[in-house]
């Protein structure tokens, strides 16, 4: 894909966020009932462009993308507490929305001869790579590319696929917490007073969701996510890239550096200039640096020993942010417990 398609793309990722999407990127043009058969079941809807079933979403389009006419399917992210919930305890739950959507969208590109696209935001673009996952290219078939943005990723088979591209801000807790899951998990099950504090500040953070259910989700945190395909790094708030510089911008555990509308921006500039993105490949590389960045944002445990200093690294500056807004006396009770797991 060209950086122009994927500009288009992170905006109708965007997009997939309405029920109504008031403009689509240009070229892209909105399927409905009349011309996109789909046998709807019980609690799904199909109204301007948008399938619903469920608290699952998704925006289905048709576009000329780099020459081939094609059909674009844009994957909601979260909005709702069922989709945190999925997020916590299992993000491949989310996928059993989509059956429907699924099937006919493979009838419709074997029918029309027209490759389908699939993209998305957060929790998309974790549909992204599970949709990406079913669908390996058979002989005969028009073909099928993803690219996703801020995707934590999912529970998939071990292997790569080259259709795909990531495109994470280097400083996007997010990623690196699907990524990292179950090192994550390890550790906050292991210390309740970090655990504690955690399940605060992500409860703020995720919709709808409480304390009590973000607590409930630790016991299920023992599998990391993955995302196969490359990573597009773009930079961190301080225009970092390096390995100094992106594990300090994570170190601030900034949500807002994970909107869909701060990727809209960050990926219309990806290919603007030299040191606006950085590609980290899928496939093993003897660059050091790159290689720390894969375990960094790849859950895929090809390096554990890198991930587990990272995950180290990264709670025990979470931990320390978190508690700096408390009472002295709980400073002072994470700060003990961060110590005793060498955290802080």
């Amino acid at each position: 894909m060209t950086p122009t398609t994927d500009a288009a793309l992170a905006r109708l990722s965007l997009a997939a966020y309405s029920d109504m999407p008031a403009a689509l990127p240009a070229g892209f043009t909105a399927l409905d009932i009349a011309n996109f058969h789909l046998p709807l079941a019980s609690g799904e809807s199909f109204s301007n462009g948008v399938f619903k079933s469920g608290n699952g979403a998704a925006l289905v389009t048709v576009a000329e993308v780099e020459g081939l006419p094609s059909i674009v399917v844009a994957f909601r992210g979260s909005d709702d507490v069922v989709d945190s919930q999925q997020n916590l305890n299992g993000i491949n739950q989310a996928y059993a929305s989509f059956g429907t959507l699924v099937a006919t969208l493979d009838q419709a590109s074997q029918n029309w001869g027209m490759p389908v696209i699939v993209t998305g935001h957060s929790l998309g673009g974790a549909m992204a790579q599970i949709y990406m996952a079913d669908h390996p290219n058979q002989p005969g078939e028009p073909g099928r590319t993803a690219i996703t943005f801020g995707s934590p990723g999912a529970i998939l088979p071990p292997g790569e696929d080259e259709r795909i591209a990531n495109y994470v801000i280097a400083d996007d807790p997010a990623v690196v917490l699907g990524a990292q899951r179950a090192e994550v998990g390890e550790l906050l099950r292991g210390n309740p007073v970090l655990a504690n504090l955690v399940a605060e500040r992500i409860a703020a953070e995720l919709p709808g969701l409480t304390r009590e259910q973000a607590l409930a989700s630790l016991p299920n945190l023992t599998t990391n996510y993955d995302n196969r395909g490359a990573i597009v790094l773009l930079p961190t708030k301080d225009g970092r890239l390096d390995r100094e510089g992106v594990v300090a911008g994570l170190a601030q555990r900034d949500p807002e550096r994970h909107t869909p509308e701060l990727y809209v921006a960050e990926v219309a500039d990806a290919w603007s200039a030299p040191g606006q993105s950085r590609v980290v490949p899928a496939t093993p590389t003897p660059d050091e640096e790159l290689t720390f960045l894969h375990a960094l944002y790849d859950g895929d445990g090809r390096n554990p020993q890198l991930t587990e200093g990272v995950v180290r690294e990264l709670v025990g500056a979470w931990a320390g942010n978190l508690a700096s807004g408390l009472q002295a006396g709980l400073d002072n009770l994470t700060t003990a417990a961060g110590r005793d797991l060498d955290l802080l």
